[in-house]
């Protein structure tokens, strides 16, 4: 598993990318009060200018991944980006040693996601590969350890039972549009819908949402959802359509829809004894706040967790990112 976060890492320096966006995502459930189940994570993510067609000698990696067939090749723009996260689960008792029968178990999970979108002002297409690996390697222990030192939250005392090192793959594709625009005197409103396919042994699942945004002077971008686990990359692409330096603000609500068919987190190992998560109603309020270089987005999502013994559970985490656009 060293070995692999060695090649990973070596991986991302070669793409050389020139990134038009950084940024850096949070999100914890400490709005809950209390940690359990999905409970944190970070992300940090990179993307490219909007019109990857011109590469330069060293660029070969890129080249090649620019001709890879998708549904449009025929797009206006394309973008290439590498997002790394890191997932922390819990159970929801944090006091006990002992392993936990029918609780979510202890689990680290790293992440490395290879991005292409092919889009136009109104739409995009993404694919994405997703490479990671779960179990003691990852350091999601130490990180959430340390984290509770500083905030001064309980210390999870059942590490030593976290699932085992493994490898995890995964593959999405995206569809977004915006199926609704409009200028007020003061402001302007947008609507953009979403669906999503995942498959890997990490996460297979579908999903479909909506996104409704009003604010003003805020940047063409796609004011999607997002993923129900992790940061919105969508939000990134087109963020410098933004024509003037002042200030933009804009509100959002959305309503999301997921069926799972495989979790490996809840489903992997079976001495659990966990049921199947079936389905997922997600909610998303955002405040984005947006600079001349910089957007900062604070959310709140709400999700509502319907299981095979047709029990249900409410789940909530607050989160903030922050991207920085050259």
């Amino acid at each position: 598993m060293k070995l692999f976060l060695k090649i990973i890492f070596l991986f991302i320096l070669s793409l050389n990318l020139k990134a038009e966006v950084i940024s850096a995502f949070m999100e914890n459930d400490v709005v809950d009060g209390k940690d359990k189940h999905y409970t944190n994570g970070t992300s940090f993510m990179y993307l490219s200018n909007k019109d990857t067609n011109k590469f330069n000698d060293n660029d070969n990696f890129l080249k090649l991944i620019s001709k890879i067939p998708t549904f449009n090749n025929e797009t206006k723009y394309q973008s290439l980006g590498v997002n790394y996260s890191q997932f922390a689960f819990t159970p929801s008792d944090l006091e006990k040693k002992e392993k936990i029968v029918g609780d979510l178990p202890y689990a680290g999970v790293i992440a490395i996601d290879f991005v292409l979108y092919q889009w136009e002002e109104d739409f995009f297409h993404e694919y994405m590969l997703t490479l990671g690996m779960v179990g003691p390697s990852t350091k999601t222990a130490s990180f959430q350890k340390a984290y509770h030192n500083v905030t001064g939250n309980k210390d999870p005392k059942g590490w030593d039972n976290q699932l085992e090192d493994d490898f995890l793959y995964n593959f999405s594709y995206a569809y977004g549009y915006k199926m609704f625009k409009h200028d007020f005197s003061y402001g302007k409103m947008d609507i953009t819908n979403n669906i999503r396919l995942d498959a890997g042994n990490f996460n297979r699942a579908a999903m479909a949402s909506s996104m409704i945004r009003y604010g003003n002077n805020y940047p063409n971008n796609f004011n999607t959802v997002g993923r129900f686990i992790g940061a919105n990359e969508n939000k990134l692409l087109n963020l410098d359509s933004k024509t003037t330096k002042d200030f933009a603000w804009a509100l959002s609500y959305g309503l999301g829809y997921v069926y799972t068919d495989y979790f490996y987190v809840n489903d992997f190992d079976k001495s659990y004894e966990l049921e199947k998560i079936k389905d997922t109603v997600m909610q998303v309020i955002s405040l984005d706040t947006y600079f001349d270089s910089f957007v900062i987005t604070f959310t709140l999502k709400s999700s509502k967790f319907a299981v095979t013994n047709e029990n249900s559970t409410r789940e909530n985490w607050g989160g903030v990112n922050i991207a920085y656009l050259f």
